[in-house]
């Protein structure tokens, strides 16, 4: 394990037990998917639609739509990334390490690798698609990302810092696609005629999106760790 890591934990996990309030509040914003992705799809939902024209899409949606779009992307790249590289552990997995959870706490995690955490690339990506947007919108969201989503991980021992790192980098690079004029043409061309000509597909679509971005794409989750158990069985 480097040095960087290990400092940031060893000194993050000092502070534990020292303040219950705070490890409660910290326990339960990671805990919480309302307070993780359900603050980013309100953002981005307020963000869509244009508030002097009722039901109307906002002008930029393109931009905005594209960067959700790659963010899918950014989370299979960053998934991609843990199955293909060497095994790494997360911080509360390591004994050298000596982790210990806020008392009253328990933590529950699928036995991936940690190394990059998916869950950064999808909400770096989450907040650049806000900040493309609005500035002052995507600065809030990045300040939540950041606090009440990525610390919450490494102060829990799910991750260590150069996950979230890398795992933002990777978010925030795949948001860049949708800046690709060819790309906001075809998003904006496909978005409208789906809004205006196919209102029910286009709210279907949105509420899945908004549902499974809330609860971290769980259910995604479930049957990627399904197919991973049934290949290995067939090998």
């Amino acid at each position: 394990m480097n040095s960087f890591d290990f400092k940031i934990e060893w000194f993050l996990n000092q502070f534990v037990g020292r303040h219950h309030s705070i490890d409660r509040l910290i326990g339960l914003t990671n805990a919480t998917n309302l307070l993780q992705g359900g603050v980013m799809v309100l953002l981005i939902l307020f963000l869509l639609f244009d508030r002097d024209r009722p039901g109307q899409l906002r002008k930029g949606f393109d931009l905005l739509l594209g960067s959700v779009f790659f963010s899918l992307f950014a989370v299979l790249a960053a998934r991609a990334l843990a199955l293909s590289l060497p095994f790494k552990a997360r911080p509360i997995a390591d004994p050298s390490l000596h982790f210990r959870l806020p008392p009253g706490e328990t933590l529950v995690l699928i036995n991936w690798s940690a190394f990059p955490s998916d869950h950064a690339a999808l909400f770096f990506a989450l907040a650049a698609a806000i900040l493309m947007a609005s500035t002052r919108a995507g600065l809030i969201a990045f300040t939540w990302v950041i606090a009440g989503v990525c610390f919450p991980l490494v102060y829990l021992g799910a991750h260590w810092p150069t996950d979230i790192i890398v795992g933002a980098i990777i978010g925030l690079s795949f948001a860049q696609f949708a800046r690709i004029p060819a790309i906001r043409e075809f998003v904006r061309r496909t978005v409208t005629n789906l809004h205006q000509n196919h209102a029910r597909a286009f709210f279907i679509i949105l509420f899945l999106w908004s549902y499974e971005t809330i609860v971290l794409y769980d259910d995604v989750r479930n049957v990627l760790k399904w197919l991973a158990h049934a290949h290995s069985a067939r090998v």
